[in-house]
């Protein structure tokens, strides 16, 4: 991997020949470094990006997994498993060659990453990334075998957590005024919807004629921007029912909302505004405390009852 210099500009630069991905060979020139070993460097990173083998690093590895995911899965998620990567998995294999990476070094790697002390479900979720890196290498590299050999830690036994009619009742009359975000909680506690599909509702997706609302998309962050997207799987998509109390608060909240576009967001807020409302309110009224998620988990589910008429009930405990 020479590189060369040139005497009328004192800089070096790098000449070779590569493959491109359809076979064909072409040359290469890159010229304006002002140390050798810049153009070399330079040299080895262009050629990794081309090269078919598993005899590159792990940085080159995950640029071409990258590359290989962008079209293939949401955006959204993909830089979820960027952050998870690049600062669990990518500090310690980054230079490492990917042929060269042994089992030995898999349990090295994994023993580092239970000293951090994360949760048991997040943990494992990791090394599945690291897994999928590997699967990559050898369905497209010619890897033979993943160094992955086994589980990291056993699954956690999770915990769903829920407030009682009353509680709700305490948290619900605390905010009863601040009918943005009353209303907000409202939906989430009586119809189990997520934080992303409420935070993506319109007027659009109300019928308040059939006592429904159509779940058809999610708030997401991606780029730097808040977007809507499609649910994620096809059972997301849904149609529920919805009591007439809370298609009259809904109403009643809209009707206050100037100038309101049927098809804008009826809350036009971030992802974090419910979560850090329910923290902080609950801290002021000593009230337990839970996650936005576990408002999807009433203390009792509907078994035969039809569903609207359980959540009348429901309420009416309170």
């Amino acid at each position: 991997m020479p590189a060369y210099k040139d005497e009328k500009t004192n800089t070096w630069y790098c000449k070779f020949y590569y493959t491109d991905w359809q076979g064909q060979k072409r040359q290469k020139l890159k010229r304006g470094f002002k140390l050798q070993r810049e153009a070399k460097e330079w040299e080895r990173l262009f050629l990794e990006q081309f090269a078919k083998s598993p005899d590159i690093t792990f940085d080159a590895l995950y640029s071409k997994y990258l590359k290989f995911k962008e079209n293939r899965v949401r955006a959204s998620t993909l830089k979820i498993q960027r952050v998870v990567i690049e600062s669990h998995i990518l500090p310690f294999f980054r230079d490492k060659i990917v042929s060269e990476i042994t089992p030995a070094d898999i349990v090295e790697w994994q023993n580092e990453l239970l000293n951090k002390n994360l949760s048991a479900s997040h943990t494992r979720q990791i090394n599945i990334y690291l897994k999928m890196i590997f699967k990559y290498a050898i369905d497209y590299l010619g890897l033979s075998q993943s160094p992955v050999k086994s589980q990291i830690c056993k699954s956690e036994k999770s915990k769903v957590d829920f407030w009682t009619p009353d509680e709700y009742k305490v948290f619900s009359d605390y905010i009863q005024d601040r009918i943005e975000l009353y209303t907000a909680f409202e939906i989430l506690f009586y119809t189990g919807m997520r934080k992303g599909e409420l935070l993506a509702l319109t007027l659009n997706d109300i019928d308040f004629d059939q006592k429904t609302i159509d779940i058809n998309k999610t708030l997401v962050y991606v780029n730097g921007e808040y977007t809507t997207q499609p649910p994620k799987t096809p059972k997301s998509r849904r149609t529920i029912e919805v009591p007439e109390f809370l298609l009259n608060e809904i109403q009643t909240y809209s009707e206050k909302i100037y100038g309101l576009n049927p098809g804008h967001r009826l809350f036009h807020k971030s992802l974090e505004w419910l979560g850090i409302s329910l923290k902080n309110i609950c801290s002021r009224i000593d009230l337990k405390p839970i996650r936005i998620h576990d408002l999807r988990h009433p203390y009792v589910k509907p078994t035969t009852k039809k569903f609207t008429t359980f959540f009348e009930d429901f309420r009416a405990a309170a």
